[in-house]
């Protein structure tokens, strides 16, 4: 079922503090713990508000989805090689994906809840997941001499899986922020993947990090 969405300036703030609310009432709840009387307090509005949006809170999770969606299909245009190498596209990849997930702990534990009886939600996921896939194959095919393996098309898929896949299992889990949204879980998620190709990271792109955040601070990515 589609959710409602505002056309008013004021509808979509409204919207936007419901959103913001059940983001955070999710990641410490989850969806059946979760009450609506929450998020309404948390958004600073009132229960025949967020009824006049949304039938449930079911439906708000709904539409936190759709906006996920959108959101992730366009970052997966953009992804890019910043620095014309190997590591930076994998680095980059590396850093927006738990960039993303940071910004998203409630609909993760949300969607892995709701996607128990509902298995559909989760393949929306998972589709999301391979198309990624399909971009960063595209991205490092100009490096795939650099990839000690017959097949390197399997190596980055596993690569990929394996930045995806932990970070979206700390979210399910509510690891917390602090945990899998650091620079040191980042710097661990990509050695692993260079692992998975194959590769170590030379010295000097150490240095090149910074670079990459600082690319992520555009606009686009956030």
């Amino acid at each position: 079922m589609k959710s409602y969405k505002p056309k008013q300036k004021r509808g979509y703030e409204a919207e936007q503090n419901f959103l913001q609310a059940a983001k955070t009432i999710f990641a410490k709840e989850g969806v059946a713990r979760a009450r609506v009387s929450d998020i309404v307090q948390l958004a600073g509005s009132s229960t025949g508000n967020f009824y006049f949006r949304f039938k449930n809170k079911e439906m708000l999770f709904e539409r936190l989805f759709e906006i996920y969606e959108e959101h992730a299909q366009g970052l997966i245009q953009d992804l890019q090689d910043p620095l014309g190498s190997l590591e930076s596209t994998i680095y980059f990849v590396t850093a927006l994906n738990q960039q993303l997930l940071q910004e998203n702990v409630g609909l993760y534990r949300a969607a892995h809840e709701v996607s128990a009886k509902e298995p559909e939600t989760w393949k929306r996921f998972q589709q999301l997941t391979l198309a990624t896939a399909e971009r960063i194959l595209t991205l490092c095919e100009p490096y795939k001499d650099e990839i000690p393996f017959e097949d390197w098309e399997l190596q980055v898929r596993q690569a990929i899986q394996l930045i995806t896949g932990f970070t979206a299992n700390q979210a399910i889990r509510n690891a917390g922020p602090a945990h899998f949204g650091s620079q040191a879980m980042v710097d661990m998620l990509f050695l692993a993947a260079m692992g998975v190709l194959g590769r170590t990271p030379s010295k000097e792109f150490e240095s090149q990090k910074e670079k990459i955040h600082q690319i992520l601070k555009d606009d686009r990515y956030s």
